[in-house]
């Protein structure tokens, strides 16, 4: 487990947008004559831990040990577990660190080598690299949705679920999921997966999309994408 983590190097470009238009919303390309700018050098981790319904408690509770101390690691970013709310023992750890060096750190720490390999022992875990670098057409997004309160929450998940219901039947849909933190109240995520740009325009234009996506929107307080090629 250690060797898997300590050996991703992965650069993420994160695009925060709405999510009400995502297969229209891309960067226009840079003038020819005019630098690109390079890409932030953060690393992105996305590892899905999947266990049996009777162990998911077990591997939040270790989740939760872990994640208040990796996040006083130097150079982490983001650290948190989220867990689905369609499937029973789907978890994801999401995580960003600022630098290799930094994750590197982390991997060596006595709470990442003590905790994780428990966790691991609970199910199966992998890594989810995403990289900017990328030329396969496969598109990832995370769609990160702040609720107001417990009423909005439930009332947002009860849509998302729709939402993923039916999306999982259109064509291209590789993952669709809605997530909800295991230390963040209010914090929840739609979590995507397409084969191509086409599947993801598409689906874009779905009537359910259209629908339900402006509803959840209108429900939130707030919502970004995070959206990477693999």
């Amino acid at each position: 487990m250690k060797k898997i983590f300590m050996g991703v190097a992965l650069m993420g470009v994160a695009f925060f947008t709405s999510c009400a238009n995502k297969g229209a919303q891309q960067e226009a390309a840079a003038p020819a004559e005019e630098p690109v700018a390079e890409a932030p050098a953060f690393i992105r981790l996305n590892a899905p831990l999947v266990v049996t319904a009777d162990k998911a408690s077990a591997a939040i509770e270790l989740a939760r040990q872990l994640i208040p101390v990796s996040l006083k690691d130097a150079g982490a970013m983001e650290y948190d577990m989220f867990q689905s709310e369609t499937r029973p023992g789907w978890l994801l750890i999401y995580e960003t660190w600022k630098d290799q060096p930094s994750l590197d750190a982390h991997s060596a720490t006595s709470h990442f080598t003590t905790i994780v390999p428990q966790m691991q022992a609970l199910g199966e875990l992998s890594i989810d690299a995403l990289t900017p670098e990328a030329k396969g057409t496969t598109i990832r997004i995370n769609c990160h949705v702040q609720a107001k309160d417990e009423a909005s929450k439930a009332q947002i998940i009860a849509k998302a679920k729709e939402l993923v219901a039916a999306s999982l039947k259109d064509s291209g849909v590789v993952e669709y999921d809605i997530l909800s933190s295991v230390t963040r109240p209010m914090e929840l995520m739609i979590y995507e997966t397409w084969k191509d740009q086409p599947s993801l325009d598409a689906h874009s234009a779905s009537a359910h999309f259209t629908r339900l996506v402006p509803e959840i929107q209108g429900l939130a307080a707030g919502m970004s994408i995070e959206q990477f090629l693999k």
